[in-house]
């Protein structure tokens, strides 16, 4: 799985592409929005990058949400996440919303959490609460954390 970049975040339409391509099975976050105003993040398989369409929050690219289409958190080897901020000791700040940290409480031992961003987005300490979970590796231009 791998978050569909926006604005100024590191680049990943191009790994997504990439990816595909190899004929690897690539799965990206989609919002399903409930009438409550509460909103649940979903990992949704694409097959080709022209699936994804300008209509989630922000503008993010995201496929149409197809119940056969999504993966389960258990399923995934790797997820490559975004984020505003990241510490040195692998913690992260998103943008706020939490569905990155809930979504992996339900991944497996196995799967890989990836922070990838730029170098200025790592600072020594960040506040973070219990609920946050710290990451695997973060991967910047100039270092791997």
């Amino acid at each position: 799985m791998c978050f569909v970049s926006f604005g100024s975040e590191v680049h990943t339409h191009g790994l997504i592409r990439s990816w595909l391509s190899q004929g690897k099975r690539v799965s990206v976050p989609c919002l399903e929005k409930h009438k409550d105003g509460n909103s649940r993040m979903h990992a949704v398989q694409i097959r080709d990058f022209s699936q994804l369409k300008a209509r989630g929050s922000f503008g993010i690219l995201e496929p149409l949400l197809a119940e056969s289409d999504i993966v389960s958190p258990q399923e995934h080897d790797v997820i490559i996440v975004p984020g505003s901020v990241f510490d040195e000791n692998r913690n992260r700040m998103g943008y706020g919303g939490g569905f990155y940290d809930r979504y992996l409480t339900g991944t497996s031992d196995r799967c890989l959490n990836i922070g990838l961003c730029f170098d200025f987005q790592v600072i020594a300490h960040i506040p973070h609460e219990n609920h946050d979970i710290p990451l695997d590796l973060i991967v910047t231009e100039k270092r791997i954390i």
